[in-house]
């Protein structure tokens, strides 16, 4: 009996113990969730304004999470028309982000001033030399050195509206002859025929360089007869009612808001127009620009870049992540954009099969080393024109002073 009640003291006193430890944190059970060690955080710049964009940032970012047990990134939009603005004052202020996106034709610029960081230890690694498109290596190269990740690329074709085209009786046009008839046979007052970006700046660039360069003038040689033929053809379009004169206000998501709504029947647009078209039940068509001569499209897209002095080891993890296949293909199949590895094909959505197939033959805008003033220079002609009764010649003659 007393060795009992001894047995029952001893229980008592190791529940006590025991509970007298757990209490005061002089032993602990080992418990499955421990406290996330805090990560350091990068940010990235974009100009990405879609949904479908911004979406996909979204998703990179919590992807990236998932990928990295040191850094998470946040995105911060910048408009297109404030980046190189903004890049220019976050260096003076020591505002800078970690990493940008930027438009592939602005990466050789930046690379000269000194503002992004030199990759090439990434090189082997990050894979891009053989697997990506060729003309895009130009935009991330200098004299041998690597500064950027060839991101996602894309072009500009045709784009129109079905019904309205076989109400009209009209087929999708593959010549300057053929468009001007099809944008006069499909104006009504309520639409036009025809809308593209006119607007000031890389934008308005993008879309008007297509033209000049149907007339067989190449890219160094813009301000030549090509480019008088271009300017006449399109303020044609304008004059006859076919395309709105406000096309020098509108950018390229405008243009294809105004598809949506019904007021264009066809407009020049790249890929990344195609989630809001297929959100609104639009039946589209796609080919590709109509030929003078030929037709030739002009290279768009994205690189990423380190920002020099940043969190460099963060941002080299990131950029890792950013190159794996299964990465690139998701983002580029999410925001309607062609990946920059020709080897990961044009996706699963066959709208992208024109724009695929115009990349193997696409040029780059910095092929002119003036493009910095000339892209603000090539919708001032269409302007000029417009406003102050410039001929196409006297237009061409305004571009090519600034292509010297």
């Amino acid at each position: 009996m007393e060795m009992g009640r001894r047995r029952g003291q001893t229980a008592q006193a190791v529940v006590l113990l025991l509970s007298l430890c757990m209490l005061t944190g002089w032993w602990k059970l080992p418990r499955e969730n421990t406290v996330e060690k805090a990560r350091q955080q990068l940010v990235l710049w974009s100009y990405y304004e879609t949904d479908a964009q911004q979406k996909a940032l979204d998703q990179l970012a919590a992807g990236f999470r998932a990928f990295s047990a040191e850094y998470e990134i946040r995105w911060e939009y910048v408009p297109m028309t404030e980046f190189s603005k903004r890049l220019s004052i976050g260096y003076t202020e020591n505002a800078l982000p970690d990493l940008v996106i930027m438009d592939n034709p602005d990466m050789p610029y930046y690379i000269n001033t000194g503002l992004l960081a030199d990759i090439s230890a990434l090189e082997e690694e990050l894979g891009i030399r053989e697997a990506c498109y060729p003309v895009l290596l130009d935009t991330v190269y200098d004299k041998g050195r690597l500064y950027g990740l060839p991101w996602n690329c894309n072009n500009t074709a045709l784009i129109y509206h079905t019904a309205m085209l076989e109400e009209a009786g009209v087929e999708p046009p593959t010549d300057w002859e053929q468009f001007a008839g099809a944008v006069d046979a499909l104006k009504r007052e309520d639409r036009y025929g025809f809308l593209m970006s006119a607007v000031s700046g890389e934008q308005g660039a993008f879309q008007i360089l297509p033209w000049i360069l149907a007339t067989g003038e190449e890219v160094g040689e813009i301000g030549a007869d090509g480019t008088a033929r271009a300017y006449g053809f399109l303020y044609d379009l304008i004059a006859s009612g076919g395309m709105d004169a406000n096309c020098i206000n509108y950018s390229q998501i405008d243009v294809a808001r105004k598809f949506i709504a019904g007021e264009t029947a066809m407009m020049e647009n790249g890929p990344w127009v195609l989630p809001m078209l297929d959100e609104a039940g639009i039946s589209y068509g796609i080919v590709p620009l109509p030929a003078d001569v030929r037709s030739r499209s002009v290279v768009g897209g994205e690189n990423i870049g380190i920002l020099r002095g940043k969190n460099a080891e963060g941002a080299r993890e990131f950029l890792r992540y950013c190159a794996r296949d299964e990465v690139m293909k998701s983002f580029c199949d999410t925001t309607f954009v062609l990946p920059a590895k020709r080897t990961l094909g044009s996706g699963e959505n066959g709208a992208m099969d024109v724009f695929a197939r115009q990349m193997e033959t696409a040029v780059l805008r910095t092929e002119n080393e003036h493009w910095n003033t000339l892209r603000d220079k090539l919708p001032q002609g269409i302007y000029e024109m417009m406003a102050d009764g410039k001929t196409a010649e006297e237009a061409a003659a305004w571009t090519v002073f600034y292509n010297k």
